[in-house]
């Protein structure tokens, strides 16, 4: 390992945002979804939860609805949206190849790729569970 990864290493903090989970009604198809935006999954202990790491080192996870309802007998499912996940693209130009492969792949498109007054170009899809996924690049 060089010095400065070992440095990397030593800084990082042991407290913090480490993983976002989401509660998928169908895993294979949040994965088939996730994978078109990059992330790469594994199941961890089963086919009913997987785990992914953004190139930013958060893991992501997907668990089934069985699970968590093994884990929390009370849980019942959410309404409408709370939170956004964002994810940041390397250009305008890839939003827009981004949206158009999520849509064509069959998920559904919230607001076509446009240049906002903030200066990104951004669009919304939605998640096989509903959730809403922006994409944005700096213009």
């Amino acid at each position: 390992m060089a010095v400065t990864e070992e440095i990397m290493i030593a800084s990082k903090p042991t407290t913090g945002l480490d993983a976002i989970g989401i509660v998928s009604r169908n895993i294979e198809r949040s994965v088939s979804f996730y994978g078109i935006l990059g992330m790469k999954f594994i199941a961890v202990g089963g086919e009913e939860h997987w785990e992914g790491m953004t190139p930013s080192g958060v893991r992501f996870m997907l668990d089934a609805v069985e699970l968590v309802k093994r884990l929390d007998p009370g849980w019942v499912a959410p309404t409408g949206v709370g939170i956004i996940l964002c994810f940041k693209q390397e250009s305008a130009t890839e939003v827009d190849a981004l949206f158009a492969r999520v849509t064509e792949a069959g998920f559904d498109g919230l607001r076509e790729p446009w240049d906002a007054f903030w200066g990104q170009r951004y669009a919304s899809v939605r998640d096989p569970d509903g959730n809403q996924i922006d994409l944005f690049a700096s213009l």
